[in-house]
C-alpha cells in the first residue's frame, strides 16, 4: 500500500527488515571510501579503540539508507518525490562483522507545501539498531512526499 503525505501522522513509526554485514563488505566498503586501519585490517584493528574490525561510520549510514530505500520507500511503499538533508547524524556504537541492521523510522513533523499542490516535506527520525537492540546511527532526514491527489 502506497503512503502518501496524508497517511502519515506525527509520531507514526516503521520498522524495516534487517540486513546482515559482513566481514568482506566492510573492508570492500572501507578500502574504497574510508581506509582507516581499524576498517581494513583485522590485526591492526585488535589495536584500536575497538579492539576489532568495525564498519565505517559512512558505511552504516548507507547501509540506513538502502534500508529506508528499499524497505521503507520501495515498489508501492513511501511516495517519495526525494530527499532535502540530513541533519544531527550521531554514530552511537561501530557495527561489527555479523551484525544484522534494522532501522525504525519515526515521521517527526510534517508540512504541506504551500506553493506546490502535489506535495508536503515530511522529516522522519532514523535509528539503525544491531539485534541485541542496540543504537548504533540516529538521523533525521527531511524528504519531500507526494499527495494523494496529485
Amino acid at each position: 500500500m502506497t503512503l502518501y503525505f496524508e497517511d502519515l501522522s506525527v509520531g507514526d513509526t516503521f520498522e524495516t527488515g534487517g540486513y546482515t554485514v559482513n566481514k568482506d563488505e566492510i573492508v570492500e566498503f572501507a578500502e574504497q571510501f574510508d581506509p582507516q586501519p581499524f576498517h581494513v585490517d583485522e590485526e591492526a584493528a585488535k589495536d584500536s579503540m575497538f579492539g576489532e574490525l568495525v564498519a565505517s561510520g559512512l558505511h552504516t549510514l548507507c547501509l540506513s539508507v538502502r534500508l529506508f530505500v528499499t524497505e521503507f520507500v520501495g515498489d508501492g511503499g513511501l511516495a517519495n518525490m526525494g530527499g532535502l538533508g540530513m541533519d544531527d547524524l550521531q554514530w552511537h556504537e561501530p557495527v561489527r562483522p555479523g551484525d544484522t541492521l534494522t532501522l525504525r523510522i519515526e515521521v517527526a513533523e510534517r508540512t504541506p507545501s504551500e506553493s506546490r499542490e502535489d506535495r508536503g516535506y515530511v522529516s522522519f527520525d532514523r535509528r539503525v539498531f544491531t539485534d541485541d537492540g542496540t543504537e548504533v546511527l540516529s538521523i533525521t532526514s527531511y524528504n519531500v512526499v507526494r499527495r494523494r491527489d496529485a
